[in-house]
């Protein structure tokens, strides 16, 4: 899986935030080194600015005394780097700022302390936004936004990114060319939506299929509208990278640019061939979500589609992770052995056909960016 893990780090930020409040109990996924959080797995806020060429040497101090004093009194991480926009690159540098709100605009008010405007009215302080994603970032570029897929009766390498129960989950495909471009993707929306205070919320009323970026705890992910509930004002998401649901004020959510709607949406809303709860009804215990989550929760494993739902057209898929033994173990067959599932009805299920064009899900309407 190598460096395509860092992606799946930030997945486990809706444990607390998705799962509380909506059916999407989207749960931990594998550690990554770039994720922007702290020890306790919040998102760090992120705050940027420019400073001035002549002023670089006065904010760092002799041998870094300044600038590493800022940063161990106001409990933040700094770092000045070069200037990512072309012109400026003679002019001015950037000053990375990394820590709680609070934290950051302690540290903001020191510097404006230690340079007052009156003597140093080059250095404002104010927010640079980071530039447009470049077209070149991702593998796979799209006019129009597309889900990915998994292919019909062919196994697959897939993680669990998100779980409503063991019969209904989100999957990713970690060897997807455009997998590696997820983790960029997620940071840039974290400095983009944090900084930004200019970016319109989405229209009132609010209709479905529009594509927004949408905040957890700190951070920021595309999803898109799947019903607005007009008498609160509130709109009911799917996160379209890791998956889940969850309903948010329309007022929290936030407009889309273009140039982030490139990347393939990474989640893919699946189903569990062949089984459902051992009493009959769709209503899983919570002995099962405990062992689907300690069976295939962390891990990589094979995704094969066998067919679609007939009421909805979701993809139904047998999965089959290794046992520390690397014995291949069918998670379907597994929870009936454990005593958690049973067979389910077949006439549920319409088996893929190699030969006809495969249904498109009841939940795949056209998506639009709002304007």
């Amino acid at each position: 899986l190598s460096s395509g893990c860092s992606s799946l780090r930030l997945c486990c930020i809706f444990k607390s935030a998705v799962s509380s409040q909506d059916s999407g109990r989207a749960t931990g996924g594998l550690a990554s080194s770039l994720s922007p959080m702290d020890e306790a797995g919040d998102v760090l806020p992120m705050y940027e600015f420019e400073i001035p060429n002549t002023l670089v040497g006065l904010v760092i101090g002799i041998k870094g005394k300044t600038i590493k004093e800022l940063s161990s009194r106001t409990d933040v991480r700094m770092l000045i780097r070069q200037h990512h926009t072309p012109e400026k690159v003679d002019t001015h540098q950037i000053c990375q700022v990394r820590g709680k709100r609070e934290q950051i605009n302690r540290c903001l008010q020191m510097l404006r302390r230690r340079f007052p405007p009156a003597r140093f009215p080059e250095l404002n302080l104010q927010p640079v936004l980071p530039p447009p994603l470049a077209s070149n970032l991702f593998d796979a570029l799209a006019s129009q936004p597309s889900w990915l897929t998994l292919p019909d009766a062919i196994p697959c390498e897939v993680v669990c990114s998100s779980i409503i129960d063991p019969g209904h989950f989100f999957l990713q495909q970690p060897t997807h060319p455009s997998f590696s471009s997820l983790s960029h993707l997620d940071m840039y929306m974290i400095r983009l939506y944090s900084q930004a205070s200019d970016i319109p919320d989405l229209p009132k009323p609010c209709q479905t299929g529009l594509l927004c970026a949408a905040p957890v705890l700190g951070a920021w992910f595309r999803a898109v509208t799947v019903n607005y509930y007009a008498d609160s004002d509130e709109v009911m998401l799917r996160f379209v990278d890791y998956g889940g649901y969850t309903r948010l004020p329309r007022s929290e959510l936030r407009q889309i640019r273009t140039d982030l709607m490139s990347l393939p949406f990474q989640a893919i809303e699946c189903y569990l061939a062949h089984v459902q709860p051992i009493d009959g009804t769709w209503q899983w215990g919570d002995g099962a979500m405990a062992h689907f989550q300690k069976l295939c929760m962390g891990k990589v494993m094979n995704a094969t589609v066998v067919g679609f739902n007939v009421q909805d057209k979701v993809p139904m898929v047998e999965l089959t992770v290794l046992d520390e033994d690397s014995k291949p173990i069918r998670v379907d067959k597994d929870l009936m052995e454990a005593g958690f599932a049973k067979a389910s009805d077949p006439s549920k299920l319409q088996r893929v056909s190699t030969t006809k064009a495969r249904p498109l899900p009841t939940n795949s309407a056209p998506m639009v960016a709002a304007v």
